[in-house]
């Protein structure tokens, strides 16, 4: 019968996954709501702890909650029956199987090792703490009924288990109603077959235009109002669907052509609404700098002066390289560069395009030289609780900064569309 024993984590997952991949003794890795590469050698490279991290983070469920620790993960470990004699195939199958059923709605990295003193596999569930459809943290599940369903699945598979946990339970499987108001894709960035095909071939795709423009905003905004006045400066505009879709979302179209459009989560988690409040409510926790930002709008604004659309589309590549990098200066950058290439956690460029885009970023002066001190972000309900107090706070000066970054931006959009009508 299969053992499962869990674990609870309160730091970046990338500890864990140094040591389940150390020595090269991963035998394999398998990925749930993680886009990962198909190839073997490349999976066991690939550096699922940043996309982790990063997800926590632009969520908020990295910061405490009422002064105690969070919890960023849950680790599972999942050890079979030694008179089983299962293989790596077989075991891949039941820990995959069992992950689908209790955390489809979250990120999900499964480790195998052969390391004990019998050289039987046993299966490491890393579970990050984010639920990707709510964006709430995931609450600790019930043992009990976690260990139900790994004896109901081993006994469905004529493997070794605990009779009395085999049978059906209420505690085990997900109800039907919370598949209602899931999105359509947990993937942070999606891109459909008829995109990536027009991408391809080297040709316009309307999709990936708005895709780039929406990236651009989303990293140089710290508000929604920041948002919306990026984009209009961009030639995007923007409303909400239709109220009787079953969840709340945005919906970008370009200002020029109307009929082009797509909603947010279409083009993945990260474009999404729900997702892009909860990075406002942090109030700009893990954004660059200022001077990074307007470097980054003053660069947009130009390409988009010239009709230089490729160079906007480089500008947003090079971002999600520094976003899926999570790099705030040039030495991280310069680290980056220096880095073995199986341990780049690039998720959207080609290979061909890595050192392109990192010499891109480096000319380009987006990033500064050395990192600002860190400062803490700080959650709405203790803003409200600073104001009472009637203190300057730190949320105080962010929102002023945030008021003077709306003003700019609102400018930049009407000035916009002043030319764009001189120009009609």
């Amino acid at each position: 019968m299969p053992v499962l024993k869990p674990i609870s984590g309160h730091t970046s997952v990338k500890p864990a996954m140094r040591y389940l991949e150390k020595k090269n003794r991963a035998l394999a890795v398998d990925f749930v709501n993680i886009d990962a590469p198909a190839e073997k050698s490349e999976r066991l490279a690939f550096d699922w702890a940043s996309v982790m991290d990063r997800t926590r983070q632009e969520s908020g469920n990295d910061i405490p909650w009422r002064a105690k620790r969070v919890r960023t993960y849950k680790h599972y470990i999942i050890s079979p029956d030694p008179e089983d004699g299962i293989d790596l195939e077989a075991l891949q199958d039941l820990a995959t199987s069992w992950a689908r059923e209790h955390f489809g709605d979250y990120e999900v990295a499964i480790v195998y090792h052969d390391d004990n003193e019998r050289g039987i596999p046993h299966a490491h569930v890393v579970v990050n703490n984010t639920n990707l459809a709510t964006g709430r943290r995931l609450q600790d599940p019930d043992p009990t009924g976690l260990n139900h369903s790994l004896q109901r699945m081993a006994n469905e598979r004529r493997m070794n288990h605990f009779p009395g946990l085999s049978g059906p339970s209420s505690a085990t499987g997900r109800t039907e109603k919370q598949f209602l108001h899931r999105p359509k894709s947990l993937q942070r960035e999606y891109v459909r077959s008829a995109e990536a095909a027009l991408i391809a071939k080297g040709e316009y795709s309307w999709t990936a235009d708005i895709r780039a423009r929406v990236r651009i905003a989303r990293t140089v905004a710290r508000s929604e109002a920041e948002f919306r006045g990026a984009l209009a400066a961009m030639g995007i505009a923007v409303t909400g669907n239709s109220p009787k879709a079953a969840r709340r979302d945005w919906v970008y179209s370009l200002a020029d052509h109307p009929t082009r459009r797509i909603s947010g989560e279409k083009l993945g988690l990260a474009y999404g609404r729900e997702r892009l409040l909860s990075a406002f409510e942090l109030n700009g926790a893990g954004h660059l700098p200022d001077a990074s930002e307007r470097e980054i709008a003053r660069i947009a604004k130009s390409a988009l002066e010239v009709g230089d659309l490729d160079g906007l589309n480089r500008l947003s590549r090079a971002l999600s390289v520094i976003e899926a990098n999570r790099i705030e200066d040039m030495g991280d950058l310069k680290r980056l560069a220096e880095r073995s290439p199986e341990r780049k956690a690039w998720t959207d460029p080609d290979e061909s395009e890595h050192e392109e885009l990192i010499a891109y970023i480096a000319e380009s002066g987006i990033l500064p030289e050395r990192r600002s001190a860190p400062s803490a972000s700080v959650p709405a309900s203790r803003r409200k609780d600073d104001s009472r107090r009637g203190t300057r706070s730190l949320a105080d000066r962010q929102r002023q900064a945030s008021r003077q970054r709306d003003d700019q931006f609102r400018g930049e959009s009407e000035r916009s569309s002043r030319e764009r009508g001189d120009a009609r």
